[in-house]
């Protein structure tokens, strides 16, 4: 596990962050930003806090559930340890780093990154289908993003039907261990496929698809209560509507964390709702600050955690 890059990555990635906020600010105009901070109810600031920390502990559920399918044996607080510490990893791009935990699972309990991997996986194509199913609700009232949104669940559609064809899969999997670079890879891909053939059973899936969406609902409050504060009414399917599609827009951008794409999104469509620009930026930095940053910080608190426990182990050998 290479530390020094994944400082480096994290570093580049706040830099990004502070260049977004910084643009933000000035599309806004710094003066018109300040007064509406300071007319904020701070009141609502413990709710807005509390519910991305919420989204992430039914997520662990999905989690636990998911080690569990693949008969997993970890102890349960250090599996919470390693789950919390793939949260720094959402600022990579595509939020790829989250397969980190797979490498810390491999590190801690033994447990091979094959087995582990399709689990990630997992958590990302549920996640997706349940922020599509949150930002469809929202399509009906605004009838915006339908195209986009229609694609993306097109491919996670066809991405679950070739993964519950076993036949179709094992051929793929024959030719490719065919090929002279990927035959010592071969054992490693039939196990990949058989776990993520396992988490992707209908019961399964709708279990995790059902997490999803009340975790990922939470988020949406945030948008409906961070408004609410600055005096302003906006319905609750808008504000589930708005952070469920800019979380899809940054997703599919690729961008560390979904930077510029995500801000871009809920600026634009809070605005199309006929929110001051002032009002959308200050919900923006607010909402971004709740559902991505204070992620990362938890998540290298549980960094942090899962060294000083590798240190204990070393010592006491």
């Amino acid at each position: 596990m290479d530390y020094a890059k994944l400082k480096k990555n994290l570093f580049i990635s706040l830099v990004i962050g502070i260049i977004v906020f910084a643009g933000l600010s000035i599309y806004s105009d710094a003066n018109s930003l300040i007064d509406v901070f300071v007319g904020f109810d701070y009141r609502y600031l413990p709710f807005i806090l509390i519910l991305a920390p919420l989204n992430y502990l039914f997520r662990f559920v999905k989690w636990s559930y998911y080690l569990h399918l693949i008969d997993a044996k970890v102890d349960r607080k250090e599996s919470f340890y390693i789950f919390i510490s793939g949260l720094c990893m959402t600022v990579t791009p595509g939020k790829v780093g989250e397969f980190f935990k797979s490498y810390l699972l491999k590190e801690r309990a033994g447990i091979p990154v094959s087995s582990t991997a399709p689990l990630v996986m997992g958590e990302r194509l549920t996640d997706g289908i349940s922020m599509l199913i949150l930002a469809s609700l929202g399509t009906i009232a605004f009838n915006y993003g339908k195209a986009a949104l229609v694609m993306v669940l097109l491919g996670m559609v066809v991405f679950v039907a070739i993964v519950q064809s076993p036949s179709l899969v094992h051929k793929l999997l024959w030719r490719l261990e065919q090929i002279p670079f990927l035959t010592r890879f071969g054992k490693g891909m039939e196990n990949f496929y058989d776990k993520t053939y396992i988490i992707f059973q209908l019961k399964p899936l709708l279990f995790a698809i059902g997490i999803g969406t009340v975790s990922w609902f939470f988020e949406g409050l945030v948008i409906y209560l961070t408004v609410k504060a600055m005096g302003i009414e906006l319905s609750l399917l808008a504000s589930v509507f708005v952070v469920s599609f800019s979380t899809i827009v940054g997703a599919v951008s690729m961008m560390p964390g979904g930077l510029f794409a995500a801000e871009g999104s809920i600026v634009g469509l809070l605005v199309m709702m006929d929110l001051p620009k002032d009002v959308a930026v200050a919900t923006t930095i607010i909402t971004r600050f709740s559902t991505l940053w204070l992620g990362v910080g938890i998540g290298l608190l549980g960094l942090v955690k899962i060294g000083l426990m590798r240190k204990k182990v070393i010592l006491e050998k």
